[in-house]
């Protein structure tokens, strides 16, 4: 008579244990979701510097993007180039053209036609050049100024040249930056003022899966000092965020405000309960 008093508290103990055990692995398993595939970039500082003539030695154990006009890639550290879906020059070269944004007026660039053949050809340019200049990093800029369907197939196009994709500003998409957040070809988010907050950019990468994703958040002039002091605190809190400042111009350099830090998660091993 006593045994099944016993069998049943052993059963309903072990049904618990399973239940924590499973609700542990979860939380867990969110938080190393992306760390499967290991993201060469997370913990590491971005010097966010396109709008230095030329190009830019880099720095060990940093990230350095380099401008639209730079021949190379940084010798040191990992690079990041610089490309424009708009006609970085005005060029006329890639129409048709659409009524330029407010962004297209103010940098003298024109808006491409996502539904033309200069679309294409824009894009093919600075992927080849870009591959030939030895780049692995690539950031599409002024992705805002169009609609996610335009944008997948870029980020698809990127991946077939061998190249991953830096997402600029994701949150100012039309669906707030969940599908382009959700390709597997993008290792790394760049947000700039009025386009993000470090919780924002939390929840963005948590709903796509990806809580460890690299954020950098970028200022330039007095401008964005103001606003680089009110989201430093915020964004010390999030692991894989970092923060600078440019005090020479539009991103004429890079300034530690907030650097980086890194969460290792390592999931314990398999619980088993054994019954006899």
């Amino acid at each position: 008579m006593t045994s099944r008093p016993l069998l049943a508290g052993a059963i309903l103990a072990a049904n618990v244990l399973a239940i924590v055990v499973s609700a542990t692995a979860l939380v867990q398993g969110a938080a190393a979701a992306d760390l499967a595939v290991p993201n060469l970039l997370a913990g590491k500082p971005l010097r966010y510097l396109i709008g230095v003539d030329g190009g830019h030695p880099g720095e060990p154990g940093a990230i350095t993007e380099v401008g639209y006009d730079a021949a190379r890639k940084p010798r040191h550290g990992i690079g990041i180039k610089y490309a424009n879906l708009f006609d970085e020059k005005n060029s006329g070269r890639y129409g048709p053209y659409l009524e330029s944004s407010d962004t297209a007026v103010q940098y003298n660039e024109g808006q491409i036609d996502p539904r033309g053949e200069g679309w294409r050809k824009n894009i093919t340019e600075q992927l080849t050049r870009a591959k030939a200049q030895g780049f692995a990093y690539i950031e599409w800029d002024n992705a805002d100024a169009y609609a996610t369907e335009h944008l997948l197939p870029v980020i698809d196009v990127t991946r077939t040249f061998g190249l991953r994709v830096i997402a600029k500003n994701p949150g100012l998409l039309d669906d707030g930056g969940d599908a382009v957040i959700s390709h597997p070809n993008v290792h790394g988010i760049i947000v700039e003022k009025g386009a993000g907050t470090p919780e924002s950019m939390d929840r963005l990468r948590m709903r796509a899966g990806r809580p460890m994703l690299p954020v950098w958040f970028v200022g330039f002039d007095q401008d964005g000092r103001e606003w680089v002091a009110e989201i430093t605190e915020e964004a010390k809190r999030y692991a894989n965020m970092g923060v600078t400042i440019s005090t020479d111009g539009e991103y004429g350099n890079a300034v530690d405000v907030a650097k980086p830090w890194q969460v290792r998660v390592e999931l314990a091993p398999e619980s088993q309960v054994i019954l006899k």
